[in-house]
């Protein structure tokens, strides 16, 4: 990889921009250093469950004061795993990123399900199927207990079954509605049917945060569901979708990893071949994930800057770009950034989950947009820390630092390669003396973006009175970083 398409690897696979990792992964072959995160420990990247995680809601009989009591200290451990998985997110790793897209997949909302615990078992979940087995975890979630309160899968019972969660089983997580030519992949029989067999699960929040299965509320009867007549239960209806809809499901599938991983309107072909590669591998999603990302696709130049960031995506890129990492004391703060941005983590806006893409920038996004990175300056710290970023970015012994730092920023900064940056001029000439202390010849005679850019992050000072070990260099370092995120380009990926 060169250093572009290192750099673009980091920001689609981990939301990392950090310069150090970078470095480490330029010049290494793609395949190699994906499949080394593929294969990542599973206890290296998940929270380990709260102290909490044995309390349960308050037993029959007990006072109200008893309730809300529990409720209150519910909300604060909500807090508490969102922040944790707040982490997790910024440390950017690729199984942490794969939790990101399956919970805009399997969407549940914790304003619904209401419980701290539930939160954490479906975080856990999703983080350690995020690589695994397709079929697997569409079966594990079928009794989530998030899931069940959310689509209503707990009231759903012999002779009167509840259809919520039998639809979107097929229709979001699966197969879709039609096949590519438009013929429909399940009947409202199906739903029907499929409802039946996903009858008997519950939950009793009293004693257990795990779902339990009452056999009086299953329906034993017979039910015909993609033409297959069988007395099904909830495994069976996932095995007939994966053995009957083989190739409905991995097109749906490829199509939303391309969405989330390529760019938005993925070609057909693609499509279609990473369908074939999901079933040649019978639903490993690992195996998917290392050829994707790894393949002349990925790196192809009109992939590279061809999706918006999301908002915990711009956050993540914010911070990394400056080398920061987020004190916990912190979080907070990158929540509250992250919920005005549109994205508030464990409560997308409907079953369909976050719509993406032209649906992040609005007239009252952009702004908070610019706010948040204004914000996120702060993450550097003292001066000590801005002083590591000037020097992280001004190349040792460069005779123009401030040309350097300007540069390189720049090219850190954006997805889109810098000549495709439209850098105004400011109609001002540099200041200084330069017949004295001239600039670089590559510099003044080269393209006007180049220029442009040293501009903007000089306004008004010479070139020669900048140096990263200047007592108040800082200053214009920070300023410069906001101004960057201005530029329509900054919120591309």
């Amino acid at each position: 990889m060169t250093r572009t398409q290192a750099r673009h690897l980091l920001r689609r696979a981990c939301m990392s921009s950090d310069p150090e990792r970078i470095d480490a992964i330029t010049g290494r072959l793609a395949a190699d250093v994906v499949a080394e995160w593929v294969h990542a420990p599973m206890e290296t990247v998940f929270f380990h469950a709260p102290s909490w995680m044995n309390t349960f809601y308050p037993p029959v009989g007990s006072d109200q004061s008893a309730i809300r009591a529990f409720l209150q200290q519910n909300e604060y451990w909500v807090d508490e795993v969102r922040s944790d998985w707040l982490s997790d997110l910024m440390a950017g790793r690729l199984r942490n990123r794969m939790t990101l897209f399956w919970h805009n997949h399997f969407v549940t909302d914790i304003r619904k399900y209401r419980y701290a615990a539930l939160a954490y078992r479906y975080l856990f979940l999703l983080t350690s199927s995020s690589l695994g087995n397709f079929r697997q975890l569409v079966r594990n979630i079928c009794t989530d207990g998030s899931m069940l309160y959310y689509l209503d899968g707990r009231f759903n019972r012999a002779g009167a079954p509840n259809e919520n969660f039998a639809r979107e089983l097929m229709e979001l997580f699966t197969m879709g509605a039609e096949n590519e030519h438009g013929t429909p992949n399940y009947s409202q029989q199906d739903v029907a049917e499929a409802a039946r067999a996903l009858t008997g699960w519950t939950m009793n929040v009293r004693n257990s945060w795990h779902a339990v299965k009452v056999a009086s509320r299953f329906d034993r009867g017979e039910k015909t569901f993609l033409d297959a007549t069988g007395p099904w239960d909830h495994e069976d209806v996932v095995n007939l979708i994966f053995r009957r809809r083989q190739d409905q499901v991995a097109r749906f599938m490829a199509r939303r990893l391309l969405e989330e991983f390529h760019r938005v309107d993925p070609d057909p072909d693609a499509v279609q071949a990473v369908a074939e590669r999901w079933v040649a591998h019978d639903f490993e999603t690992g195996p998917v994930i290392e050829a994707l990302l790894s393949s002349e696709l990925f790196f192809a130049e009109d992939t590279i800057g061809a999706r918006i960031k999301s908002p915990i995506e711009y956050i993540a890129l914010d911070i990394t770009l400056r080398a920061g990492q987020v004190e916990s004391s912190k979080r907070p703060l990158v929540l509250s950034g992250v919920d005005t941005l549109g994205q508030r983590l464990l409560s997308p806006p409907s079953v369909a989950g976050w719509p993406g893409h032209h649906a992040w920038i609005s007239t009252e996004t952009l702004p908070a947009r610019w706010h948040a990175t204004g914000t996120t300056t702060e993450f550097a710290g003292s001066v000590e820390g801005w002083n590591h970023i000037m020097q992280t970015y001004t190349e040792p012994g460069y005779p123009w630092p401030a040309v350097s730092f300007a540069l390189n920023v720049a090219e850190a900064a954006f997805s889109v390669p810098l000549e495709h940056v439209a850098v105004p001029d400011s109609g001002i000439p540099f200041a200084g003396n330069l017949d004295t202390s001239p600039l670089p010849d590559d510099l003044m005679q080269g393209p006007a973006y180049r220029r442009n850019l040293v501009k903007l992050f000089l306004g008004s000072n010479p070139w020669y009175e900048w140096s990263p070990l200047a007592p108040q260099a800082w200053l214009l370092a920070r300023n410069y970083f906001v101004a960057l995120a201005q530029f329509p380009e900054y919120q591309l990926s």
